[in-house]
């Protein structure tokens, strides 16, 4: 479950498929709170999105709830890196695996704390060595055999390819609390507060054809 807490962002990156600016909005922490409930119940796996996530107010907040309630593995989220200090702390807890983070890094992204850079990179150690529990990653826009941004958002004026792929595949929670079956929010499934999500529904809705990944 991708849980998008702001649309927020200290970067103006052409690719963005959301168009975020540093005039969005914020998640209200009791709509967050009740994704991470779903999500448990669910089984579903806490992805924490953005915007910039670190530029929440009660991000730290958020990311304390997520991990209590995330059912296995730690939750995930994507960095920008441009608040240096924060960054470095969740390079610190990747390496730990108390979360995953992936450090976005890409033609498209401003430049940023060479130390960020260096703090996500994975040195290459011996099988014997290798630490299992670390979580750290870089990725860019070819991640999942994707080779260039999404034509979705702000994207579509340097992208004139046809759509063949969603922002994001998993059940989706805009920051006002509605719930989507993905990141093109096309096919609403109520709120986190009072979803319609069993699994008829949902697989019903993917059958249709909505969302642009499945066409």
């Amino acid at each position: 479950m991708y849980i998008q807490i702001t649309t927020r962002c200290n970067m103006l990156c052409a690719h963005c498929c959301y168009s975020c600016t540093a005039a969005g909005v914020d998640m209200e922490r009791e709509v967050f709170l009740q994704a991470c409930k779903l999500a448990a119940d669910r089984c579903e796996y806490i992805a924490i999105g953005g915007g910039e996530p670190t530029m929440h107010p009660l991000f730290w907040d958020y990311i304390g709830l997520a991990i209590a309630y995330q059912q296995e593995g730690p939750p995930w989220m994507a960095t920008n890196g441009k608040i240096t200090e924060t960054a470095l702390t969740l390079a610190r807890l990747a390496r730990k695996g108390i979360l995953s983070v992936e450090l976005s890094r890409d033609q498209y992204h401003e430049d940023i704390d060479q130390d960020v850079i260096t703090a996500f990179t994975i040195e290459k150690r011996s099988y014997i060595g290798q630490r299992s529990e670390d979580h750290r990653g870089i990725r860019d826009i070819t991640q999942n055999g994707q080779r260039e941004p999404i034509p979705q958002g702000r994207a579509k004026k340097i992208i004139h390819t046809k759509q063949t792929e969603c922002a994001c595949n998993d059940l989706f929670v805009a920051p006002n609390g509605d719930l989507y079956t993905c990141g093109c929010q096309n096919v609403r499934l109520g709120t986190v507060f009072d979803p319609c999500i069993g699994d008829e529904v949902f697989e019903n809705s993917i059958d249709a054809g909505w969302c642009m990944t499945y066409r």
